[in-house]
């Protein structure tokens, strides 16, 4: 990487990239666009320095909190599978200084639940891990505009899906990867920003069939088609399949068992037959 080359040859043996050395409480930690991380002793930065750093690397945060680093590990892992319920808040704010940083997540740890984990990413990136406690949107909302207001930065949020169980690190790359898609000062739910990245990415799309497409029986998949085309109406969708209503009901309610996505909603319906369209 030419621009890694070039720091260290400005910082010279104050930069490291092996990541025993920058995990120390002494290095300022660093990643570029294409994933590389690496540290920089933080007496050797001056101010005018980390705002350039700032402009082309993402700043990362690491902690001595034994819990915290393990969460990082387990959400930035290939699975992690949880048997708790669960749901992922994202934040993503424009870069900041760490004193901001530090602030910002003091109101974010006193907002959420104690039984809540707040997992820093970056100085201006965090995902909160809710337990027992969900948080409203209503209040999330005004929670946001706070922060804007307050911090006089933009930022935008997705409010993740609620599991009873499931891969919590899938679950975590599905979300941050429709993040980036989320308008600026902005919160979005878990399934317009699904959709959103099924129809925008294919990168993602082969997962996201993979996880709620692939494993539904043909009887299924055509609930699903004749519903929407339907527009939600249950008797005309009975009436196109030469079903009874009942019949109908419990389809429907199998399909949400199965897919943990609530059908019948507008945003649930819309988001499974995207997923069908594009399978």
């Amino acid at each position: 990487c030419r621009v890694l080359r070039q720091l260290m040859t400005l910082f010279n043996d104050q930069l490291t990239t092996d990541p025993n050395l920058y995990c120390q409480e002494q290095y300022s930690v660093y990643r570029l666009t294409d994933g590389l991380c690496f540290g920089i002793k933080t007496t050797a930065i001056s101010d005018r320095e980390q705002q350039l750093l700032d402009v082309f690397a993402e700043r990362i945060i690491t902690t001595s909190r034994s819990d915290i680093d393990l969460w990082r590990e387990r959400l930035q892992s290939a699975h992690a599978v949880e048997d708790r319920p669960f749901r992922l808040v994202h934040f993503l704010f424009n870069p900041t200084d760490e004193r901001t940083s530090e602030e910002i997540q003091q109101l974010l740890s006193s907002f959420f639940s104690q039984t809540s984990t707040l997992i820093p990413f970056s100085t201006h990136r965090f995902t909160i891990i809710e337990r027992e406690e969900f948080v409203i949107e209503a209040e999330l909302h005004d929670l946001f505009l706070a922060l804007q207001s307050d911090f006089v930065l933009d930022g935008k949020v997705l409010l993740g899906q609620q599991r009873a169980t499931g891969d919590i690190a899938v679950q975590f790359q599905l979300e941050q990867a429709a993040l980036t898609f989320v308008p600026s000062t902005q919160i979005e739910r878990f399934l317009p920003a699904m959709t959103r990245l099924a129809s925008l990415d294919d990168r993602y799309r082969a997962t996201l069939v993979d996880q709620f497409i692939l494993s539904l029986e043909p009887e299924s998949r055509e609930t699903i088609l004749a519903f929407c085309r339907a527009n939600l109406n249950v008797s005309l969708t009975a009436k196109h399949l030469y079903l009874h209503r009942n019949s109908l009901q419990y389809r429907l309610d199998r399909l949400t068992e199965q897919t943990e996505i609530d059908v019948r909603s507008f945003e649930g319906a819309t988001f499974l037959y995207t997923l069908l369209l594009v399978a």
